[in-house]
């Protein structure tokens, strides 16, 4: 924790929860599935910035031209920030993560999203649960949010405003898990458990 607590010493307006949401994994789908919703929200102001296809197809774009256009702005967002440090749950895979929104990016010819500038801390490393549970344990989880294959289910259903939600719900119960792991505030034993 010290680590941590080191990294983003005098660095809080350039740490930042992420999370998002993708197509369906149920179903074996792409390596880089479409995004549905990018979600960040700054540790210093709570500023909350949300990339995400239904605030695109409401002024009128298709589904390809409002994922593309989710991308280029996130991306855009993302090189105007200042070497920054990503909070987030399990997204440094080749199949969900930085990597996989990179790929997408690349699949609509945007190619100047350089990785290399940010740091991360994977939070699912500090806890010993889903982050559902984590967040339901730690007084943290907005009605918003959806499980995995829920939000799945909504994505296939075109009802991507839920997805959306639920995505803004995820990142903002991932800087109150952020902040209690800080603060030793955090919840972990889940009396659930049989072991």
């Amino acid at each position: 924790m010290d680590k941590i607590k080191l990294l983003i010493k005098n660095r809080e307006q350039d740490t930042f929860a992420i999370h998002y949401a993708c197509e369906c994994f149920y179903n074996g789908g792409a390596i880089a599935p479409s995004i549905c919703s990018i979600s960040i929200v700054n540790m210093r102001t709570n500023n909350l910035h949300t990339f995400a296809l239904h605030n695109y197809i409401l002024q009128g774009k298709s589904l390809i031209d409002s994922e593309k256009q989710l991308l280029l702005d996130f991306v855009d967002f993302y090189k105007s920030l200042n070497n920054p440090i990503f909070i987030h749950w399990a997204m440094d895979s080749l199949q969900y993560g930085f990597k996989a929104i990179f790929a997408r990016a690349e699949n609509f010819g945007i190619y100047d999203f350089d990785l290399s500038k940010m740091q991360d801390i994977n939070l699912k490393n500090y806890i010993d649960l889903s982050l559902i549970r984590s967040l339901e344990m730690n007084n943290c989880k907005r009605i918003s949010v959806l499980n995995g294959k829920d939000e799945a289910i909504s994505f296939d259903k075109r009802d991507y405003n839920l997805v959306k939600l639920s995505t803004e719900g995820k990142v903002l119960g991932i800087l109150e898990l952020f902040e209690k792991y800080l603060n030793n505030d955090l919840v972990e034993l889940d009396d659930d458990v049989i072991y």
